[in-house]
């Protein structure tokens, strides 16, 4: 891993709380804190050997109590997604990556409507390309550098769920770089959504040198101060990510069992 990206991931990783549901979702408290917690892994919030912060703090990001907590991190040490170790220097570090089942996410993505799709399309364009075009206006030489590193990590990704993550990060770390926690506070949501849906085998070998180039060519913007060619490139990479979605759902629909 590259300094950038290491530095992408301690900068990251305080949007944790971003994740929190905005409304009850019909499950137990706990589970929505441990699926919180699995999807901050899924998209690089966390990543594997990253150390939690402490329990006191982890709780407080996420606004629930130790006793909560504890259960969402017993069912994380479960299914070997974090370790835990007790006593002086201890705590709980991630020791795995979290993948949304392929079946799972090719039945999201079956199931979502082609206008749903199209809204989260949208959605996700007028995020990145504001954080683009402020990126572009205020990043600085560091911002700048951890955006390199996370566009090598993304072209040297080796998997899907290597793919999913890494670009996942580069999105968020725009966020970062335009200086604003409620863009960033976007992204994260957006990506815990769309990601499962759009880095999906066979079609992510078609999309990931594309989405390479793409990710470099708008950071080359951001590096020149050039705000307008850095919005006009996110727009450009986003509109291409959500025709791969939209063109995915559509194989699926048409490819499921007709009703008798």
């Amino acid at each position: 891993m590259t300094q950038g990206t290491e530095d992408a991931g301690t900068v990251t990783a305080g949007y944790i709380g971003l994740l929190a549901p905005s409304e009850p979702d019909g499950r137990a408290l706990a589970e929505q804190v441990a699926h919180q917690l699995e999807t901050a892994i899924t998209i690089g919030l966390l990543n594997d050997g990253e150390r939690l912060p402490s329990e006191a703090d982890l709780s407080a990001q996420l606004g629930v109590s130790t006793i909560t907590l504890r259960q969402a991190l017993a069912s994380l040490r479960s299914r070997g997604l974090i370790a835990t170790r007790r006593g002086r220097g201890g705590g709980s570090i991630v020791c795995g990556t979290a993948a949304v089942p392929v079946d799972e996410a090719r039945r999201r993505l079956r199931d979502k409507s082609t206008e749903e799709l199209r809204d989260l399309g949208d959605f996700c364009s007028a995020v990145a390309t504001a954080s683009a075009r402020l990126a572009a206006l205020r990043a600085d030489g560091e911002d700048v550098q951890r955006l390199r590193g996370l566009c090598e990590e993304f072209r040297l990704a080796d998997s899907v769920d290597a793919l999913r993550r890494d670009d996942s990060r580069f999105h968020i770390g725009l966020g970062v770089a335009a200086q604003s926690r409620r863009l960033v506070a976007s992204t994260v949501q957006i990506q815990g959504e769309l990601t499962p849906l759009l880095w999906l085998p066979p079609a992510h070998q078609s999309r990931a040198g594309a989405a390479a180039r793409e990710h470099a060519e708008i950071v080359d913007a951001i590096a020149a101060g050039d705000a307008a060619r850095a919005q006009a490139l996110a727009v450009a990479h986003c509109e291409r990510d959500a025709e791969t979605v939209i063109d995915g759902h559509l194989e699926l629909v048409l490819a499921a069992p007709k009703p008798t």
